[in-house]
């Protein structure tokens, strides 16, 4: 009897274990998320020097994938911690297996986006090998003129040679400055709205925009988490 009383009261002791390993897995999801935020923005910084070898789309599709990949980590995550709650399962396995999705989507964020910049590392290391020479930098992709994400002209931006940026965001007015650096990058500078309209119903992406490149006369727009948020192309 007594050592059939102590079987039933091992899971009482474990549970606290096991409840801290729970938090401890828990915790360490978002401390993953933050190191894969700034891994990904000094990789950006690779971007630099693509001139047209790189395969960007891919590089920013994966990038642009990424907060739904680690979205739907985290809700399966939820989901497996519930399964496992209501099975009378050991409550860590959920979070364990939000760890282990949240590290796999930035690992394969990490490898397709290097993959799309392979180009220009073998362009280079021809180049260091004597096989081919460097040639002329391509001139940078002018953003002066107008661009649009549809046909109706909203949301849209005017680029003036000025310096200054002004648009739609679908329901207030935007005004801002812009410049563009060596790469190519686009700052868009205290691009705010100016007007104070409440439209219901309509996604006012454009006025988060922050930065933007332009590939194949193409527009990416970048929001706060330097990955894009939307696109414009050329006004018609």
């Amino acid at each position: 009897m007594r050592a059939e009383s102590s079987r039933l009261r091992t899971p009482d002791h474990d549970r606290p274990s096991r409840l801290g390993l729970a938090v401890s897995f828990w915790i360490l999801i978002p401390m993953i998320l933050f190191g894969a935020h700034w891994m990904q923005i000094f990789e950006s910084f690779g971007v630099v020097g693509c001139e047209g070898d790189c395969d960007l789309e891919l590089s920013l599709g994966a990038r642009a994938a990424y907060p739904w990949a680690v979205g739907a980590s985290v809700v399966a995550a939820v989901v497996a911690a519930v399964v496992f709650r209501l099975r009378g399962k050991p409550a860590h396995w959920g979070p364990l297996l939000g760890v282990i999705l949240v590290l796999l989507s930035a690992i394969a964020t990490s490898i397709v986006f290097q993959v799309g910049l392979a180009p220009m590392h073998e362009r280079n290391d021809r180049i260091a090998n004597g096989e081919a020479r460097p040639g002329a930098a391509p001139p940078l992709p002018d953003p002066v003129g107008v661009w649009e994400a549809s046909v109706d002209g909203a949301p849209s931006l005017r680029f003036s040679a000025d310096g200054t940026v002004t648009g739609d965001d679908g329901c207030n007015d935007l005004s801002g400055r812009w410049t563009q650096d060596s790469s190519g990058r686009i700052d868009l500078e205290a691009l705010l709205p100016q007007t104070t309209n409440v439209c219901e119903g309509v996604d006012t992406w454009l006025s988060g925009g922050r930065s933007a490149d332009i590939f194949d006369d193409y527009m990416y727009v970048n929001g706060d988490l330097d990955s894009p948020i939307g696109g414009l192309q050329p006004a018609r």
